[in-house]
């Protein structure tokens, strides 16, 4: 399987070199994106209703770093990836909230399909990590 789509940073592919939740590919980039909308936000005038949105999308972006970092170190086997899948969900709640805020203008299209892209791949590697660990 390539490491890239499991999420694993390794450069001897029989022998993974993950030692904290912060070596994983995954966790590096979901942490990005979520960097990445924080700031976009903070760059962004908005109403209250704004804010809202901007909240939630915030909120579910950062779950998806951080219930990696909770599962890789305080469960192991079924239980971590039951922690990556609610990153995966919470990574599809991103997407949706990123949506919205290209419909009502906060985020430009062009900038929206780059970060919907992220989401996805982050998905993509969270499914292939889930399958590696079961």
């Amino acid at each position: 399987m390539n490491s890239e789509k499991s999420g694993i940073n390794q450069s001897d592919q029989s022998k993974p070199k993950v030692r904290s939740y912060q070596d994983l590919i995954v966790w590096q980039r979901a942490h990005k994106l979520a960097l990445e909308l924080y700031k976009l936000s903070k760059s962004k005038k908005k109403s209250f209703a704004d804010w809202e949105i901007w909240r939630q999308a915030i909120s579910s972006a950062f779950s998806v770093p951080a219930n990696i970092a909770e599962g890789f170190h305080s469960h192991r086997g079924k239980s971590f990836a039951s922690h990556l899948e609610i990153s995966r969900g919470s990574e599809g709640e991103t997407d949706y909230w990123i949506v919205v805020l290209v419909e009502i203008g906060q985020i430009d299209k062009e900038k929206g399909d780059l970060l919907s892209k992220e989401c996805q791949e982050i998905i993509a590697m969270l499914t292939g990590l889930i399958k590696k660990i079961r």
